[in-house]
Parts: C-alpha cells; sequence; structure tokens
C-alpha cells in the first residue's frame, strides 16, 4: 500500500507532452474502447430489425443460390 500511495503521491508533477504523444494516447484509447466494446457488448441478444423475412437464409429450403 506505502508503493501504491508513493506512486499517486508522484502524479502531482507536471510534464509537458508533445502532440504527437497526445494524439497516439487518445488513438490507444479510441481502439482499446473499440476492442472493449466488441467483446462486452451483448451480440448474441440484441436483435436490430423488423423479422419480416426478407434476407433472411433458410437452411430449409432446397433452393440453389449459386445460380
Amino acid at each position: 500500500m506505502k508503493k501504491i500511495k508513493a506512486f499517486w503521491e508522484s502524479l502531482d508533477d507536471l510534464a509537458t507532452v508533445s502532440k504527437r504523444e497526445l494524439f497516439l494516447e487518445v488513438v490507444c484509447c479510441a481502439l482499446a474502447g473499440f476492442v472493449l466494446g466488441m467483446l462486452l457488448c451483448p451480440k448474441k441478444t440484441t436483435v436490430i430489425g423488423s423479422h419480416n423475412g426478407n434476407g433472411r437464409y433458410e437452411p430449409d429450403e432446397e433452393e440453389d443460390f449459386a445460380e
């Protein structure tokens, strides 16, 4: 706990960050957010659409879609 407290107190110092470093930090945070969002999203329970049958493939139908 003492190491964490010492580290937390050392963060009070001011630091100069270049525009390139700031841009890369923003890009990394955005990409990490996209990845976490894709991993944690409820993709199996969310349905978007009206279920009217358009564009849905039914394996029981005997149509040949290769033609």
